[in-house]
This record gives structure tokens, sequence and C-alpha cells, in this order.
């Protein structure tokens, strides 16, 4: 076996830089190597070299541009976890100051720096390096003592030699042969046994000599010639060799009463005696499978190649035991086994279990692991084996995990995959035939912050968010067809997440903004199939009023949707209008240039919104909800009167929402200065996006 070395070094740092410009990506290379730090680089100027250079080459950094040619930070990082790749990534931020900090950490940047600034830099290069450095030593560690650990354990269990183990003067581990010289059932009898009890009472004062000599100088290696006592009190000749050693990571003290004739080749041989095969499938067992999938680990670590372990169980294996007998059972086993050799041959299939079957097979992607699940799914679903004369239907279920940089368990990998195994059988009503990918999502608390942001971001990467569109109702044009668009985060089990309960953790994480953009181009696509005009009333957060690039790629989506900019009409709360007053104001005024209208929702809670008509242009308000809450009192009517009435002082629009009885539609006919109602007495938000037919 190879010497793994006990440090990282990294004599020339493989960089890879993805940016827009080659001549500042030169210069950036230029300020490294100036800096001492020998640099071998690659340049990334968009999606396509991103990927190939990840998928063709071994990387320990990458500086990032928050975005390059047709590419983003957001989606340098997107690649990087769905191809397994634990490589740290320094952004290069215009924009410097603590909020991009945290937004760029949260994405999983391990640091951020001004782009313009070579110095910082390159003490943050040095500084993710050695971290680097010490995850890979600690990586390596971890790997050579689990190597260690092994090939002791079969060492000790293979030798002809009586070993065990000794912490203050107790037995805590014994081998085979150990146990049965003293004539005990099991190592586990042996525990706590005091090795004084070992050796005859007229060998004990050299034994106690022996003990005390050695605590003061446990590194010693000593030996005892003496008489060995067994459980039924008989002697025997015996030399003790006492030496120091560790034991489940303890230093402890190992002893060795070594056999006369011991056939070194032999040994040897059983040593190699490691790729046992299963008697009934003839494939590998569990004990070679975990092997191959250390070996997996470690070139993860080393390489950064990606690999995936596939759980498969026959479902239902039980019921084919009872039906056709053990023998029955043995042959769909065989069969199986000799199908899934021919699909994915036998150097990386084992049969783990009783009707357990695992493979290892090194991917690109995630993508490529959950398309090989599925055909070997579909295939045992097809194969229908002909067993004691009769033909079988089985079928399997398939638990998915991966081998990645960061991977220092090969346990925690298996048990993954089994755990992905187990959820795959309850599916179908517990009849399996199904396929589960581990999912990051399986490691956090449902419900979690942490959750909550892993499913914004996938929903961002696989635009599985939802759209609820819910009309205004116009007062005085029944041909006005204008609706609010909401966003809702779907669940794979229960109803959809509102805004309101995942826009505060996007929010932390800077992820606002992709979602409000989302929002926009999809609600533009789907009323651009109209032949009659749709308005729409799109909401925004505060931080994109704060994306000086938002306007002129809302142009740019109106263009593409064909969507007047009459159309549409903007939307953000008074808190955030308040908050990101400058902001605000001046986004409003380059959208009112592209014809669109600005609206303040829950308008009316501060101490004095009006104030807000001062800075920006507004359009419409939407009142908030406790107005129309209130008006079953006079003065909630009075009140309500009174704000309209202001209100519409500058030709703006007014809407009334969460209108919820008849009762509160009649007093909102009859105030006036209403132009729009809106609630789910008159309609709940829809999946689709309708318009009601003409009369």
């Amino acid at each position: 076996m190879s010497h793994r070395p006990m440090s990282y070094a990294l004599d020339n740092l493989r960089l890879l830089i993805a940016h827009e410009s080659q001549d500042e990506a030169e210069q950036l290379m230029n300020s490294l190597r100036n800096a001492g730090r020998a640099t071998r680089a690659q340049l990334a100027l968009g999606e396509d070299d991103l990927l190939r250079a990840l998928k063709g080459g071994a990387w320990e950094l990458i500086l990032c541009r928050p975005t390059f040619g047709d590419s983003s930070f957001e989606n340098a990082m997107s690649h990087l976890n769905r191809l397994g790749k634990a490589i740290p990534v320094i952004l290069l931020e215009d924009n410097f100051s603590a909020d991009t900090i945290k937004v760029g950490m949260s994405l999983g940047a391990r640091g951020v720096v001004p782009n313009d600034d070579r110095e910082l830099l390159s003490l943050m290069v040095d500084r993710v390096i050695e971290n680097l450095r010490l995850r890979k030593e600690l990586q390596h560690s971890e790997i050579a003592l689990h190597d260690a650990e092994k090939r002791l354990s079969l060492l000790m269990d293979q030798s002809r030699d009586a070993i065990a183990y000794v912490l203050d003067g107790m037995h805590i581990h014994a081998n085979d042969n150990y146990v049965e010289m003293f004539g005990y059932e099991s190592a586990d009898d042996l525990a706590g046994v005091p090795i004084m009890d070992m050796v005859s009472a007229s060998d004990h004062a050299k034994l106690k000599q022996l003990l005390r000599s050695r605590a003061q100088d446990e590194s010693q290696t000593q030996e005892l010639e003496c008489k060995g006592v067994n459980t039924e009190g008989g002697e025997f000749d015996a030399t003790f060799t006492f030496s120091a050693s560790t034991y489940d990571g303890e230093a402890c003290t190992q002893i060795v009463i070594r056999t006369t004739g011991v056939n070194e080749s032999e040994m040897e041989e059983r040593l190699q005696e490691m790729s046992q095969k299963d008697q009934v499938t003839g494939l590998f067992s569990r004990s070679w499978f975990m092997d191959r999938l250390d070996e997996s680990v470690a070139l993860a670590a080393n390489e950064g190649r990606l690999a995936t372990v596939l759980y498969l169980r026959l479902d239902d294996f039980e019921h084919h035991q009872s039906e056709l007998g053990i023998d029955g059972a043995d042959g769909i086993l065989k069969s199986v086994a000799e199908w899934l050799r021919a699909e994915v041959g036998e150097a990386r299939l084992a049969k783990v279990d009783g009707e357990d079957f695992a493979i290892l097979q090194p991917v690109d992607d995630t993508e490529e692991a959950a398309e090989m699940a599925e055909n070997l799914r579909a295939g045992i679903e097809s194969l229908m084996p002909e067993v004691a004369a009769k033909t079988v239907h089985v079928t399997a279920s398939v638990g998915v995990s991966f081998v990645r940089e960061d991977a220092r368990s090969s346990q925690g990998i298996l048990t993954t995959a089994l755990k992905c195994c187990n959820q795959a059988q309850r599916e179908n009503g517990g009849k399996g035939s199904s396929v589960k990918v581990h999912d990051p999502m399986d490691d956090v608390a449902a419900g979690s912050s942490e959750a909550v942001t892993m499913q914004v971001r996938q929903a961002l990467e696989q635009a599985k968010f939802s759209l609820r569109y819910q009309p205004l109702v116009c007062l005085e044009d029944q041909s006005d067809h204008t609706f609010e668009v909401f966003v809702n985060l779907p669940q794979k089990q229960g109803d959809d997440m509102e805004a309101t309960e995942f826009m505060p953790v996007a929010a932390e994480q800077g992820l606002v903004g992709k979602i409000d953009r989302w929002v926009v181009l999809n609600a533009m696509r789907a009323a651009s199939v109209f032949s009659e005009p749709v308005n729409l009333v799109l909401n925004l957060n505060g931080a994109s009023l704060a994306d000086a690039t938002l306007v002129d790629w809302l142009a740019k989506a109106m263009r593409a949707a064909k969507m007047d900019g009459s159309r549409v009409t903007f939307q953000f709360s008074e808190a955030d209008a308040a908050t990101y007053l400058k902001q605000a104001g001046a986004f409003a005024e380059k959208v009112k240039a592209l014809g669109c209208g600005i609206s303040i929702s829950r308008f009316g809670g501060g101490l004095d919104p009006f104030k807000l008509f001062q800075h920006i242009p507004v359009t419409m308000v939407k009142f908030e909800g406790s107005f129309t809450q209130e008006l079953s009192k006079a003065e909630g009517r009075e009140r309500l009167t009174a704000i309209i009435q202001k209100v519409r002082e500058g030709n703006r629009k007014t809407v009334v929402g969460f209108v919820e009885s008849a009762a509160q539609m009649q007093a909102l006919w009859t105030l006036g200065g209403v132009d729009y109602l809106q609630g789910y007495y008159l309609q709940p938000p829809m999946d689709v996006l309708e318009i009601p037919e003409s009369a």
C-alpha cells in the first residue's frame, strides 16, 4: 500500500479565474506571482469555459467576479455544488461593503475582497490556501488513520499470535486466539479483566516490576517469560511482549503472545483474503466494497473525483421467499446479480446484505448518478426472471449518495445511500420501485432557515417557484384586466410556502433580487399570450430597489415579452420604500420613463406615509389591511375616507384589499374614491392567469 504524505503542500497554486476581462485576469495572476505565490492559472470568460474547466481540471482556488460573460458568481457556486467540487472561491466585488460580504459568503464564497485591492487579495489567498492545506491534512490523516485501524484489525484477527490491548492494567480488547488461549468465551467476557489474572501467582512479582518500569517509559518494548493461567487454573509456558500502541484512538499497551512455527507466507496469504465473495451470487462482499469505497474517498480528497454509491434493494423480498422458498429466492438473487454484473461490471459491484446490492461509480455530476439509478430500477422491473418454473416480477428501490471532495467517512456515505433506499421503498404506497437521490435538504431540520435557504436556491436553479394571480376588480371599467402577482415556494408535502414565510430568509441570504427577476420574467411571459391587454402589478423587495442594474434588465425583459410599460406597475411596501427611500425614488423615476406605474402597498401604517410622495412618483396605493377590517366601525370608515381623498389629490389610483365579506364590499362601494377592490371574497389567487370571457 502506498504511503500517504503527512503534509499537504501547494508548490504551484492551480487557480481558476472567472472574469469578464482577459487583461484584468492576467493582471490578477501577475500580482499573485509578484507576491511570491507560484501560480498556474486558467481563465473562464463565460459559462461554457467554466464548466469545461471544472470538469477537466483540479483546482485549489477560484477567483470569481459577480458576473463574467453570460454567467455569474451564483451560477458558479451552483455548478460547484452540483459537480461535488469543494473548491474555495474568493469573490472579487466592485461594491465592497458589509452587505456584499454577507451576501457573498452566504452564497458560499470563502472570502470577499474589493476587485481593485491586490494587497488584500494576496492576504486573502494566503489565508484560504492555509485553510485548504489544514483541511487536506486533516482529511488525509483521517483516511490514513482509518486505513491503519482497518489493517491493524485485520492483522490482529488473522494473526496466529494471541494479541490483546490493555489500559491501566485492564483488558480492553483481544483477538480470538488470545481469548481461546485463556479459556474465555468471547472478547467481551475478557474486557475489564486485569492482566495480573493471566499470569501465574509465582510470576506476579516479575509482572509488577515490568508494569512499574512501563509506567515510567511506555515507549519501550519489553518481554516477560512466565507461566500463563487459563480460566480453569491450568498453566502453560508463554512469552508476553509488551509495546506501546493505540486502540480506538486511545493510547494503551499491546500484548503479544507469539506462537511458535508461524508460516509467514501463509500469514501474508491471509492478509490478502480481502476479496471474499458471496456464496449465492458470486459477487464481492460488503467488506470488499468498503475497501473500494475507502479508495474512492481518498481519490475524491486528492484528485477531486466525484463518485456515487447506489444502494439497491429488491422490494418485497420476504414475499418471494415465502412463495418460492429459500432456493427460489436465491435464484432471484442470482438472476439479478448476473444482470447487474452485465450492466455495471463486477469491478464496482457487491452484495452487501441479504437482498441488498451496492454499486460504486465515478460520475461527472449528480444528474448522471440519478439517471443511472433510474435505468437500473427500470431494468430490474423489466427483468422478470424464470425461477422454479415460474416467471417472477421483481422490482427494486435505489438510494443514491455521493463521494465528494470533502467526504471523510466511507461508512457515512454508505449509510446515507441506505437511508435514501429506505425512503425510496416507502414510495408508491410502500411498494417501492423508486429512486431517492440524497438531497442536502435531508440533512437539515424541516422548516429551519437552513432548509428554507436550500429550498430557495434549488427553486432558483431549477425554476420551481410557482406564481399566483389575484385580480384587482375595477369599479368603473369591466374591461380592465389587472392582476397582482404573488410568488410561492412549492413543498414536497403540504401547502406551498407563501412569500411572507420564505422571503425574510431569502433576504438574509441576498437572494430576493433573483427571485424578483424570476417573478417579473415569468409573469410577463404568462400575460403576453393574451390578445386582450392584461395589466400586471409586480411586487419588488427592498433589495431589488438598491440594484443599479435592475431597470436595464427590466427594459430588456419587457421588450422580450412584448409588454408595454403602461401595462406594468411595480409595487413595493411602505416599509421598504421608507428604508430604501433614495433608491426607491431613483428606481421609480427610471421605470416611469419606460411608461410603468409605481404602487406602494401596505400604505398608511406609518406615522406620516404621505412624505413618501415627496420623493417617489407614486401612481397607485394599496392600503394596509387593517383599514378593511375597521370598515364595520364609523370611525374606521371616516379614517379610510380621509386618507383616500388625500391620496387621490395627486391623481393616484387606490386599491383596497383583503375584502373578505359582502358587508365589507358594500361599505367600499358606498365609500367613494376607491378604484380597485381585491380579496378572497371577490376572487382568490389563481394558479393560472385567466381573464373572464366577455359578456
